[in-house]
């Protein structure tokens, strides 16, 4: 007789592995598409702000970052829209309050200390860099593969670690230079 009672158990214990390899599986695939966007989270924006602070000469006060987007891009300029949002007032690091704005791909001019490029401005980011070139501009990305070929100065990751990659030539190209400590803890490519 126990051994009739036990059977539902017995069996409910044989389809757990395949309920929690199925469960698994559908985790998988609803966060999957969510870890390939690269979306830009507020602690990148903020890696970003300490970033522009190591840039020599230093920027002090309040200064302007601009949010690049292809003006025929809704999406981009939502995605824009978004990052300027998170910037709230304005993200401090030590003097510098660095504020943002959306700027048109088409129209990107030399006055921010930076040009953040959404995902829908990065095919474009050789065009932007032709604009800025020796204007001492730095452009930055959250894509790492933007870093190749020179595409972008700095990419900047902040999960699950913190990740700085500077592209030496796009650097020297731009006419951008950080100080001696900054260039410690990044890695140059």
């Amino acid at each position: 007789m126990p051994e009739v009672l036990n059977l539902p158990r017995a069996a409910r214990r044989a389809k757990a592995p395949a309920r929690a390899a199925s469960f698994l599986a559908g985790v998988l695939l609803a966060v999957t598409p969510m870890a390939a966007r690269a979306d830009v989270s507020v602690r990148d924006l903020q890696v970003i702000a300490r970033a522009v602070a190591f840039m020599t000469p230093a920027p002090s006060g309040t200064v302007e970052i601009g949010i690049v987007y292809p003006t025929a891009s809704a999406p981009g300029r939502q995605e824009a829209e978004r990052i300027v949002a998170a910037f709230g007032g304005g993200l401090r690091a030590g003097s510098l309050t660095l504020t943002a704005r959306p700027i048109a791909l088409e129209s990107v001019p030399s006055g921010p200390v930076a040009l953040l490029l959404t995902s829908a401005a990065l095919p474009q980011a050789a065009a932007v860099a032709a604009a800025v070139a020796g204007k001492g501009v730095l452009t930055v990305s959250t894509d790492p593969a933007a870093i190749e070929g020179g595409r972008v100065v700095m990419t900047v990751r902040s999960e699950p670690r913190v990740e700085i990659l500077v592209n030496r030539a796009a650097a020297q190209g731009a006419g951008v230079s950080f100080s001696a400590a900054f260039r410690m803890m990044i890695q140059e490519r």
